[in-house]
């Protein structure tokens, strides 16, 4: 069978063709170096050219690939085996570039996210068989320590450079073949976000998978929040370059950590902006700082064709507060093991947050119980390489959705099936060492960890009241361990809170199973308003932080 060479077949070459037929095409808006008020135009000749640039140089700083060098953790699907080239930088344009530069001289890359803890880090690297750490100037010490820990690893610093300035200079050229077939090597590798009590995990991609996929959310103009070791932001990168679309990241200052005024300024610096792509907790910010007071900020969002928001379930109160305002809010739904879901966002009166499937064919669903039902995914058209697709050809996403109404054939997202909770900026916590480190407490008889959904965890405790004499030195005292505790997680998973921390009234009681383990969904419903309460006292003695 003859090969189609006239498109494309890795994610780097995509810029090689666009140079060609699109050369001052804009790919990427990025902040200028000093004012984070404006931004730098970056064409799709223009990144073609500094990839190149790159990868000439990084040719004479990496060790060559061979047999010592090659991942030997490469899913057994990769035709080609790559080196694995993981890179620790901050969230900007510059980091895509090194990606691309690797991947032109036909390694694997990882972007990986420096909110891991080092021992997450290390879990990666080890688990890749990385034998390639690129670090740039605000990590690079940390990247020393990390590499010390580790036999083989060869420690790079970044190649740093404004783009727009460096394509002002003579640059370096890279000789490879356009003409290639790449589809079925290893592009490119995300990663979950680990926290103490569980690593990160690796998910491999070829470029054929990446390349063949719809367009997740992208149109012509499209500013993400999310970082770009996760699916929010490399993936957006991907899509909008293999649709010829344009891509921004916010106006911050800091590019791993932005203001809700920053994430306002990028709609407003930019020329046409078409779609925003945020994490719920920006979209619960944007709405207590601007939509409570019908703020100027919102003629600007309601100038928008949508405002996507991803990682995490947002509120339907939040969600419909926003679109009574003139803000269309959308709902995306992705999966960084199978690609883009079959479903599609169409809200209905009742539900902003409403998906239909795209396919019958692909679409099933799993009955739970009631009206919740498992999405699983029949004949997957796109698959992370490391994930094994059982006999019955059916992958389980392990996310719940509702029926609204039932029988109606739309869908409403409520969560995951398995214990671990998303809080409403996407990033997960494993509830389970939590309790089991505060259960040892003499004064607590059970606990359980909330914040599915929410703003962070919320601890639900169950006093041993045997062991009780005064509630309120109880309280102080199970405060202390919970700080103490709090040392061991990663920040989004702490209890930052007194007020995060509920106790139930003597006689209440948290039900257990056959099995002596946690009834979670039974508990939360059963203890809703005390948990409501809980989160309400918190939100007033520590309102959300507007970032």
């Amino acid at each position: 069978m003859e090969l189609d060479l006239s498109k494309p077949t890795s994610f780097h070459q995509i810029f090689s063709y666009r140079s060609q037929d699109q050369p001052n095409h804009t790919w990427f808006y990025y902040p200028e170096p000093v004012n984070a008020e404006h931004y730098r135009e970056l064409t799709f000749k223009g990144t073609d050219d500094l990839i190149n640039h790159l990868a000439a140089q990084y040719s004479t700083l990496l060790p060559k690939a061979d047999k010592s060098t090659i991942s030997k953790a490469t899913p057994k699907s990769i035709p080609n085996p790559p080196m694995v080239v993981a890179t620790l930088g901050s969230n900007n344009v510059q980091l895509l570039l090194t990606g691309l530069a690797a991947q032109r001289m036909q390694h694997c890359y990882i972007h990986i996210s420096p909110l891991n803890s080092d021992a997450g880090i290390l879990s990666l690297l080890e688990s890749m068989d990385a034998k390639v750490l690129i670090a740039d100037h605000v990590f690079y010490a940390r990247a020393e320590i990390l590499a010390a820990q580790m036999q083989g690893v060869h420690l790079a610093r970044m190649i740093e450079f404004d783009p727009v300035d460096e394509l002002k200079k003579d640059l370096k050229t890279f000789d490879y073949d356009i003409t290639r077939d790449e589809s079925n090597d290893c592009s490119f590798i995300l990663h979950t976000s680990g926290t103490s009590s569980s690593a990160p995990k690796a998910i491999w991609h070829a470029n054929k998978s990446m390349l063949t996929s719809p367009p997740f959310v992208v149109r012509m103009t499209t500013i993400t929040t999310g970082l770009l070791y996760h699916g929010m932001g490399g993936g957006v990168a991907i899509f909008v370059a293999n649709i010829s679309a344009s891509m921004a990241l916010p106006l911050a200052k800091n590019p791993n950590h932005r203001t809700l005024p920053e994430v306002i300024n990028s709609v407003k610096a930019l020329p046409n902006p078409s779609r925003l792509l945020l994490h719920p907790i920006l979209a619960e910010a944007i709405l207590e700082a601007y939509g409570k007071k019908n703020s100027p900020e919102l003629e600007y969002l309601r100038r928008l064709a949508s405002m996507e928001v991803g990682g995490g379930k947002l509120s339907s109160s939040v969600g419909n507060e926003l679109r009574d305002l003139g803000v269309n809010v959308r709902t995306a739904i992705g999966c960084s093991e199978a690609g883009v879901f079959p479903l599609r966002n169409e809200p209905t009166k009742e539900n902003w947050d409403s998906l239909v499937p795209t396919s019958d064919y692909h679409a099933k669903w799993e009955h739970i119980e009631g009206n919740q039902y498992e999405l699983l995914i029949n004949d997957p058209p796109t698959l992370a390489l490391n994930i094994s697709i059982p006999k019955d050809n059916m992958y389980h996403t392990n996310d719940v959705f509702e029926e609204c109404p039932p029988k109606s054939g739309k869908w409403v997202y409520v969560g995951r099936r398995d214990a671990m909770l998303i809080h409403s900026m996407g990033l997960n916590t494993n509830p389970v060492p939590w309790e089991n480190a505060l259960r040892s407490h003499h004064e607590i008889e059970e606990c359980q960890l909330i914040g599915h959904g929410r703003r962070g965890p919320l601890i639900v405790v169950q006093l041993n009241w045997n062991n009780v004499d005064d509630e309120s030195k109880a309280r102080h005292s199970i405060w202390k361990a919970v700080e103490e505790y709090n040392n061991n997680v990663m920040a989004w998973s702490r209890v930052q809170h007194p007020e995060a921390v509920v106790i139930l009234p003597r006689g209440c009681c948290l039900e257990r199973s056959d099995k002596d383990t946690i009834r979670r969904g039974v508990n939360v419903k059963k203890f809703e308003q005390e948990i409501n309460q809980g989160y309400q006292n918190w939100d007033r003695a520590a309102p959300l932080a507007k970032a």
